[in-house]
Order: structure tokens, then C-alpha cells, then sequence
């Protein structure tokens, strides 16, 4: 027997035998005031000067927001505190962020409370080739484009997600969250194909891209903020580029990557949080996490509050045939839009998918899954098993399977 827990509050006893839990590891407490902690790292950042030492009278600042970054409204608050402290005007600072700002209108009423009513707020738009600029040309001679406005600025100040190594290659990238996120979309899909591709050469011309656009901005600090348990925040670190990206690396694999020996014939892949994290992406993410963990034949069953009607490259799932074909298909769209699709046919293409959410059943059918209505549905599914995982907060954990499969 063991308590599910998914969603912002759901919870109940799931009657297991032999299972197995993975959880994130508690790396000491939750940031308690993310403000603070973004105040605080920038007036000492790791191997960089602090903002008044780094900045000067008259420099137009722009804050590029990466999406994902938890807590993003109380993590800028303390960002725009910090260039306040150091003399900016707030009329010289700006944010672009790559994606919609959740609780857009209590910042700006934060905002004009500090003082910093000014703020301009900005969203990127990858498709507007009149924001977007050209910043200089790579090592291999291509034109590098990034938002104009950060191409504009005399100081940039990246804030992104903790990340940890993909493949190997991710601690490399010191201004990933930067660059492809603020290109156009030519740029994004460049680099989608080169992080998907099987050629190590592809990679190292990826992350030299990557890097480059930092270097031709003129980026001298990065910000990460690192993902805590239960939607938290468990370190802000700022400073110099490589520093920071190898800190947020180590302090991701601490937390988020759990060890496990074994396969189940059932994986149980739980969404936690309020609707924020009740979303296709995140439904793509535990997909990830539970594929790795499915033995062949084996079944996925996702527990979400997932009430995000599909639509856009979800929709080539309706009543698909063939997920070869949707696949394929697919694979000619925008990869940041297609990318929930794709995970989600391959993992109908491996086996069966079930998924409680808040969608009406018939919505569920359509894409290929299996609706789970309630507690009782989810027990009997699990009965019987030879072994089940259950891994919680899928939407960030990365199992590591600590055995291979045997010839």
C-alpha cells in the first residue's frame, strides 16, 4: 500500500505489493523568499562583479526570462530589487520573457509598488522578424539572430532553468535558455534537429551556437534558478557563466535524478502542482520519464488534473491509425509545438496509455489513451502486477536505470 499524490491536493491509497517509489531527494530546505534569494545572489554573484560594479550610469538593461523558471514572478521581483539597489532607473530595464508571464498583472502591481512602475515588460515572439536582430555571425560564418531588444541592450541578464546534462552534453552550455529560446524559429528548429541527432558533431556545433550567443551579446552572468520539490525553488545561482551552469547541473542531478535497478510491467507517472504544472508539456515530460522505466509490453498509466483541451500538433492524434505516420509528420512541424505530440506517439506506439485528467473520456479516446475515471480503476489496473513504479513529481524526475536489460 501506498499514497499517490497528484494535482495540487488529490491523494489516495494505492494498493501495491511490490513497487518501487521515486521521489525527489531532499537537498536541505525549500527557498523560503525566492525575492530574497535573487536579491542576494546578484549582490554576490560567483566569479563576477555585483550589479553596481558591473553596470553604469545610463546602460539600458534587459531581463531575458526563460519559461519553466519556478516562482518567475517573485524570482523578478527580486531581480528588478536588485537593479534598483544599483542605481538603474527602472525606465532603462527591461523583461522579455520567452513565453506567456503567469501572474503578469500582480508584477506590475508589485512593481509600481517598488517603485518600478516603469519596467517594460516584453514577450518574444520567434515568428516577428522585425524584433528580432542580428547580433554577428558564428565561428562556421551563419548570421546569429537573436530578440532585438536584448540585442539592443548595453546588459543582459539571462535567468533560466536549472538543467542537467543531456547526453552527455548539457554542462557545456553556458547560455543555454538564452539562445535558441530568443532566435526566430528558423534557429529553434536548427537546433532541435541538432539535439535530436545521433551525430556528435551535431552536437558540438550546437552547443558552439549556444555559446556563441552569449559571447556576441556581451553576457558576462547568468542567472539559474533550480527547481525544488512540490513546485519550490532550491537554489538561485548567479555569476559567471560556466560557474553557474556546472553548479545548477550537480544541484539538478541531486535532486532530480533518482537511481533505480529494475523495469515494471506498470509505470504510474504522477503530475503534482496547481494548473501551472497541470500541462501538455508536462504530461510529455512524465511520458519521458515513464518510458524509460516500462518494460516491453508494459503499460503507462499518467495521473494528472490535466483539463488542457489538445489542440495545435495534438490534434494529427485524433483517431490515428498508424503513430509511424503521425511521427513522421510531425517531425515537419515547429519543434517546440510538435514536442508533446511526438513523445506521446512514441509511447502509444510501445504500448498502452492510460490518463486521469479532467478531459471528458471521449477527448482521452480520441488521442489513443486510456481514460482512468476514478481510484477504484487505477487499483484494479494495478493489480496483478509483477512490479509497478511509481514516480512522483514525473514532470522533473529523471530516472536512472542502474542495470542493462540482458542480451
Amino acid at each position: 500500500m501506498t499514497t499517490l499524490r497528484f494535482g495540487e491536493q488529490t491523494h489516495f491509497e494505492l494498493p501495491l505489493d511490490d513497487y518501487t517509489i521515486l521521489s525527489p531527494a531532499s537537498a536541505g530546505p525549500a527557498v523560503d523568499d525566492p525575492a530574497e534569494a535573487m536579491r542576494a545572489a546578484l549582490a554576490a554573484p560567483n566569479g563576477y562583479p555585483p550589479l553596481p560594479a558591473a553596470t553604469v550610469p545610463g546602460d539600458r538593461i534587459t531581463v531575458a526570462l526563460q519559461s519553466g523558471v519556478p516562482q518567475a514572478t517573485s524570482v523578478l521581483r527580486g531581480a528588478i530589487s536588485a537593479l534598483l539597489e544599483a542605481d538603474v532607473p527602472p525606465a532603462m530595464i527591461t523583461i522579455v520573457s520567452e513565453g506567456q508571464l503567469e501572474g503578469r498583472d500582480d508584477l506590475l502591481r508589485d512593481l509600481t509598488a517598488m517603485g518600478a512602475g516603469a519596467v517594460k515588460l516584453e514577450l518574444h515572439n520567434p515568428d516577428d522578424e522585425q524584433a528580432i536582430a542580428m547580433v554577428g555571425v558564428t565561428a562556421r560564418g551563419e548570421p546569429l539572430r537573436l530578440n532585438r531588444t536584448l540585442a539592443e541592450a548595453d546588459f543582459v541578464l539571462p535567468i533560466g532553468v536549472g538543467r542537467m546534462s543531456e547526453n552527455g552534453h548539457g554542462d557545456a552550455e553556458k547560455f543555454a535558455g538564452l539562445f535558441p529560446q530568443f532566435s526566430n524559429r528558423e534557429a529553434r528548429e536548427r537546433s532541435r534537429l541538432q539535439a535530436v541527432s545521433e551525430a556528435p558533431k551535431d552536437h558540438r556545433r550546437r552547443t558552439a551556437e549556444i555559446n556563441e550567443a552569449g559571447w556576441l551579446l556581451g553576457v558576462g552572468m547568468t542567472v539559474r534558478v533550480v527547481p525544488g520539490a512540490s513546485g519550490g525553488v532550491a537554489a538561485v545561482l548567479a555569476g559567471d557563466p560556466e560557474n553557474v551552469a556546472t553548479s545548477a547541473a550537480r544541484q539538478m542531478r541531486e535532486i532530480w535524478e533518482r537511481p533505480i535497478d529494475r523495469r515494471a510491467d506498470l509505470v504510474i507517472a504522477a503530475l503534482t502542482g496547481d494548473h501551472r504544472e497541470q500541462s501538455w508539456d508536462n504530461v510529455a515530460a512524465a511520458l519521458s520519464a515513464a518510458s524509460a522505466l516500462v518494460d516491453p509490453g508494459g503499460a503507462i498509466a499518467l495521473c494528472t488534473e490535466l483539463d488542457e483541451l489538445p489542440s495545435g500538433p495534438l490534434d494529427l492524434l485524433r483517431e490515428a491509425v498508424d503513430y509511424g505516420d503521425v511521427q513522421r509528420e510531425l517531425s515537419r512541424q515547429d519543434a517546440a509545438e510538435a514536442h508533446a505530440a511526438i513523445v506521446l506517439a512514441q509511447a502509444l506506439e510501445s504500448g498502452p496509455v492510460y490518463l486521469r485528467s479532467r478531459l471528458a473520456a471521449d477527448v482521452v479516446e480520441s488521442l489513443g489513451m486510456t481514460p482512468i475515471e476514478d481510484d477504484e480503476e487505477l487499483s484494479r489496473l494495478a493489480a496483478g502486477r509483477d512490479h509497478c513504479v511509481v514516480i512522483e513529481e514525473a514532470q522533473r524526475i529523471v530516472p536512472k536505470l542502474m542495470v542493462h536489460d540482458e542480451l
